[in-house]
């Protein structure tokens, strides 16, 4: 494939590419203190457990004082303390330094320090504790491009993870990608709305909830030689979907945590009737468009867990981050579809200096049965090099560069994929207020994406029939006050049409 030069509208286009923010995110733990001394497992409260592994003298919490929060207020943050008045510790009680992690881990502070001094009493103490506040709401996501699917898209997802100072998070996004010259095409926009409880009364559980609605148009291919972007060889079919989700969730440790999700989605899709596609051969083969004709439903119940113990999530140079998420629809619960979702993602930093490291992401996962379209994984879900996913909606499709010469210009949506990358980074500077940091990355990986039907209908071994291919990226990584931004080549090649 040859890739021509853009012009200047897509060049700024690039030049300007951001990748949105990481959602809500812990902070740094107390300067010196290695998550993994933290306690990470937490603790019950029981004294005895508590004052085990501590030394010098007991003394009584007489009193808890909170300074520095303007907008979080001071029952919320009395709240996520592992101790409470009236609880008895030592001066090298671990709860205090646990104390900074969890306060910390709120994402609503840039700096917490704890401080002990003498009661009214003798054997008391007055435990103060200083919080300097950092912004809570922060640009989860911002898409914006052009392709010869939507001659542009723009969208942006926002959050306040302490909405008001209750500790709630409110969140929600928008995006808006006009129609191209493709027979079927119409403009899509989609929206969705977001609200969670981290902790419900001070206790482990929480709850979140969400409710999301797209007007789209999916493109596939008709005919044509594969990657081709004429729009003479592309069609496209408009749905609506309308969908709320939610569920429990229950804090593990300051560390890790599980989410269930119960989710109800209507779609309302007009699916053309045995659709085809004329090969380059001249033969003409069935098309899986991936979702009923009509009205159908999707229902299903997820379960997530993850664990976290890197020190600074935004700009990682050490630590360990695992997320597993599984997901089951099934008619027995009414939906129109059955099928299973398994998805892991693990990153893991090393240091190599004190200010360079070297990390590595792991990411992938399988679809079993007759999952919904939406529900699969598509490619720019593996290769950073390609658009992802605008809200569910599909605004291009732009091949593969292909660069191993394995014929994946077809590669779309799959059942099977992932992605494994090696990631230097180095420490540019950091600073205390607004624009906190910046990294320098370079990133290099493999990725394959294949449908069950490659993998079960081959004339040749499995691993000839999973399209592996190559990633390469390069860039400048920002943590500010409003989120984590990337200035990259990867994001810019997925902005910009490639012909």
């Amino acid at each position: 494939m040859r890739v021509h030069r853009p012009g200047l509208l897509a060049c700024a286009l690039a030049a300007l590419a951001l990748a949105a923010a990481a959602p809500a995110r812990a902070q740094a733990p107390p300067p010196g203190v290695s998550p993994d001394l933290l306690d990470p497992e937490g603790s019950t409260g029981d004294v005895g457990s508590a004052l085990g592994g501590a030394i010098g003298p007991v003394v009584t919490i007489e009193d808890i004082q909170i300074a520095g929060n303007r907008s979080t207020s001071t029952r919320l943050i009395e709240r996520s303390l592992p101790f409470r008045r009236g609880d008895q510790l030592r001066v090298s009680d671990p709860r205090l330094a646990r104390a900074r992690w969890k306060l910390l881990a709120l994402g609503y502070f840039r700096e917490v320090d704890l401080a002990l001094r003498r009661g009214t009493r003798h054997g008391q103490v007055i435990v103060t504790v200083v919080v300097a506040e950092r912004g809570t709401v922060a640009l989860n996501r911002l898409w914006f491009g052009t392709s010869a699917v939507a001659p542009w898209w723009l969208g942006a997802d926002v959050g306040d993870r302490n909405f008001l100072g209750s500790g709630l998070a409110l969140g929600g996004g928008a995006a808006y990608a006009s129609a191209g010259a493709i027979v079927g095409a119409r403009p899509q926009w989609a929206g969705e709305l977001r609200l969670s409880a981290p902790a419900l009364g001070g206790t482990r559980w929480g709850a979140h909830g969400a409710i999301s609605g797209q007007h789209g148009s999916e493109p596939y291919r008709v005919s044509g030689p594969p990657g081709s972007g004429d729009a003479d060889d592309l069609r496209a079919f408009g749905y609506r979907r309308l969908g709320v989700r939610g569920g429990p969730a229950y804090t593990l440790s300051s560390l890790s945590s599980v989410v269930a999700d119960l989710r109800v989605e209507a779609i309302d899709a007009a699916v053309p009737i045995a659709p085809t596609r004329r090969l380059p051969d001249g033969r003409v083969t069935a098309i899986d468009l991936g979702l009923r004709r009509g009205d159908s439903r999707v229902v299903s119940v997820g379960l997530g867990y993850t664990r976290d113990n890197r020190p600074d999530p935004s700009l990682p140079h050490q630590g360990t981050r695992v997320e597993v998420v599984g997901e089951l629809g099934t008619s027995l619960l009414g939906g129109s579809y059955d099928f299973a979702v398994l998805l892991g993602r693990y990153d893991r930093f090393w240091p190599l200096t004190h200010k360079s490291a070297l990390g590595l992401r792991l990411a992938g996962g399988t679809v079993i049965g007759d999952a919904p379209r939406f529900d699969r994984i598509h490619v720019g879900d593996v290769d950073r090099m390609l658009a992802p996913r605008v809200m569910g909606m599909t605004t291009a499709l732009t091949a593969p560069l292909d660069l191993l010469g394995t014929d994946n210009a077809d590669t779309v949506y799959g059942e099977v994929g992932g992605s494994v990358t090696v990631e230097y980074v180095y420490q540019w500077w950091r600073r205390p207020h607004r624009i906190y940091g910046g990294d320098l990355f370079v990133a290099a990986g493999v990725w394959t994406l294949a449908t069950t039907d490659e993998l079960r209908l081959r004339d040749r071994d499995a691993f000839a029939a999973l399209p592996v291919d190559l990633m390469v990226d390069v860039g400048l990584r920002i943590d500010t006050e409003i989120g984590v931004f990337e200035f990259a080549l990867a994001n810019a090649l997925g902005r910009v049409p490639r012909w």
